[in-house]
């Protein structure tokens, strides 16, 4: 990505003197004779003067550079070019100038976030960057990529190279940039709807989830304009998928139904039908530091493929609001409930191979084939399950054989996802994990100190949890709203009677005391919890009574080799319900 970038910088330079050329009576001359093959000394002596000011003569290296520029140039202005602005200047942002730390925010930016926030297409957005067209890239748009970069900026050890930065005000200044320079219109552009949904996971890792809403909110109700038709439609697809995923995702957590218009169209259309998947040379690189690039392997990304199979994923989880959450039309019954458990097992099993997750990987074989974003896609599965089944175990109207059964399912689910969160924290740190990834920890942990207290130990559990946020949250760069869900979790773990840790004041900070506000900033409300009483309160009366019914009928519908049930659906017969 950096070695990228930089060849497209020179390139830039000799676009910049080309349209400076182009403003010149002679400029359509002197560009007509250097792409015929004049040299550049020649032109100099005809003219009496050099045809780019600055440049008295070429040396061979830098006069096929600048052939091959026009000749791309003229390719540009023929193609996707003449649909968009041209871009002046040398820069995308005026919060700094330092060409080698922009590569390092792009390189962190697609490194760890574009692959789990697919919300633009990156060879649109690359072929408009390196073009200096406004078509698919907007200085807006990279100041948010950069504000963003900034929370994965790591100053202890790239201090040496950029001394004196501080993430923090970085990203403050990329920030306030992004958003002065967005355009206030009623039909916005589709970079200006990519832009709102970047600033929501700006200010979410800021710690200000409430004013983050608004903007995924706003980006997601904007898709529902009508957008300019010189779009290419695979562009589209990505950002209108990747903006309704990220917008369902995030109503999940917050527990209320996605505010957008023209939802219902989005969740029915297919999924990236108009999407071509990863090539073969798609690779993923480990980088977190300057030269890490030159030290690390490649493996095959799979981020689109990561990407369309998230969309289904979060189609299913739309469902799964609709179901709790929306009272208006039906009640939650054992039929509805475990027809919506089978449609996430049927996407589970259904996963490519490459991006599915075996179980009793060792790290082993996870270091040399895993990228983070293939194990935060089955966490965020996991967690959706956990979402369907937990807030039936707070119910009183579930007991016996029907209760353990659903908590088994409810901690089986758990486990996973603790697996491949202690997997992502061996193999990439917890430093650079997705911001809602966070959110899925403290559910998953939730749940294993509540009912699983003692595989793994509930003390093991607390320290993880607690260790976990604190890595996301480290230095002045790391997500700030870790700081909120610590001190959420904390408390959790004190009412279930968990061990807390002896280090806690190294782990959370001393003398650090969280406000009412603190804890609504960071997630819209006082707890990361789901809202159970209102959900019990949505039961269909007869769910505890037809429980054990739907579920022979989902393990008799299941038999095909297609849609059969997995080892985990097999080894929980019905039999346990009535025999217990």
């Amino acid at each position: 990505m950096i070695q990228e970038i930089k060849e497209l910088r020179e390139k830039n330079t000799w676009v910049d003197l080309i349209l400076k050329a182009i403003r010149t009576s002679e400029g359509g001359e002197i560009l007509k004779r250097l792409k015929n093959g004049e040299t550049y000394d020649v032109i100099s002596q005809s003219l009496e003067r050099p045809p780019f000011p600055g440049f008295s003569s070429l040396s061979p290296k830098s006069q096929v550079q600048l052939t091959k520029a026009i000749a791309e140039f003229r390719m540009d202005l023929e193609g996707e070019r003449n649909a968009g602005d041209l871009v002046e200047g040398h820069g995308w942002t005026n919060v700094t100038h330092n060409e080698d730390l922009i590569d390092h925010l792009l390189a962190l930016y697609f490194t760890w976030v574009h692959p789990v926030y697919m919300i633009f297409s990156e060879n649109h957005f690359m072929a408009s960057f390196k073009n200096r067209s406004d078509l698919y890239c907007t200085k807006a748009l990279v100041n948010a990529i950069l504000a963003m970069a900034c929370h994965l900026y790591d100053e202890d050890d790239d201090a040496s190279l950029w001394p004196g930065v501080d993430p923090e005000y970085l990203r403050s200044r990329f920030l306030d940039e992004a958003r002065t320079l967005l355009p206030q219109d009623d039909q916005p552009k589709m970079t200006t709807i990519q832009t709102l949904a970047l600033v929501f996971l700006v200010e979410l890792g800021n710690g200000k989830g409430s004013r983050a809403s608004h903007y995924i909110r706003l980006a997601a109700d904007s898709l529902n304009t009508r957008l300019e038709q010189n779009y290419s439609t695979e562009a589209m697809e990505i950002t209108r998928r990747g903006i309704y995923s990220l917008n369902v995702a995030w109503s999940s957590l917050t527990y209320q139904m996605p505010n957008m218009q023209g939802t219902a169209e989005i969740a029915a259309e297919d999924v990236f039908h108009r999407v071509q998947l990863d090539s073969h040379d798609a690779l993923w690189r480990f980088y977190r530091h300057a030269g890490d690039y030159a030290v690390t392997s490649e493996r095959p990304s799979s981020a689109v493929l990561v990407a369309s199979e998230t969309a289904r994923l979060m189609r299913l989880v739309h469902e799964s609001i609709r179901l709790l959450y929306d009272s208006r039309d039906t009640r939650i019954t054992a039929r509805l409930l475990l027809k919506q458990y089978r449609a996430y097992l049927d996407w589970e099993r259904a996963l490519p191979e490459m991006i599915a997750l075996p179980s009793g990987i060792s790290s082993a074989v996870a270091l040399e084939e895993s990228v983070p974003h293939v194990l935060s896609l089955h966490i965020a599965y996991h967690t959706a399950q956990i979402h369907l089944f937990q807030p039936f175990l707070h119910s009183s109207d579930f007991s016996g054989p029907v209760r353990q059964h659903i908590m088994s399912i409810t901690v089986d689910h758990a486990r996973k996802a603790y697996e491949a969160m202690v997997l992502y924290r061996e193999l990439f740190t917890c430093r650079y994990q997705p911001s809602l990834q966070t959110f899925y920890l403290l559910h998953v942990c939730d749940v294993l100190v509540r009912f699983s207290p003692s595989q793994p130990s509930s003390s093991d559990v607390v320290q993880f949890c607690l260790e976990n946020l604190r890595e996301t949250a480290d230095g002045r760069g790391g997500f700030a709203i870790c700081g909120p869900l610590q001190e959420m979790f904390r408390r959790t773990a004190e009412i279930c009677g968990a061990p807390i840790p002896e280090d806690l004041e190294n782990i959370m900070g001393s003398g650090v005391e969280y406000t009412t506000e603190d804890f609504l900033n960071a997630c819209t409300r006082l707890s990361y919890k789901q809202p159970v009483e209102n959900i019990i309160l949505n039961m269909d009366r007869h769910i505890t009574i037809d429980f054990a019914h739907e579920w022979k009928e989902l393990i008799d519908t299941s038999g095909d080799s297609s849609t059969g049930p997995s080892e985990r659906v097999k080894s929980m017969r019905i039999d346990n319900l009535l025999n217990d």
